[in-house]
């Protein structure tokens, strides 16, 4: 099972989030399971970094 990089060592939210849909993507398309618990350590980490830089502001 490969190690998917931090959310945090991109440097934009939108690489981030960009990365996470495409890598999600290619796991359903061949219905990984075993990429189960590095795909969902990845999406707390994002949401962790997504809450950290929104900005209500910017809409």
């Amino acid at each position: 099972m490969p190690k998917l990089p931090s959310a945090y060592d991109f440097t934009k939210l939108e690489e981030a989030i960009a990365f996470y849909t495409r890598v999600v993507a290619e796991v359903m398309k061949n219905r990984d399971r075993s990429m189960h618990d590095e795909l969902m350590r990845f999406k707390r980490e994002l949401h962790e970094r997504i809450d950290r830089e929104y900005d209500p502001a910017a809409l």
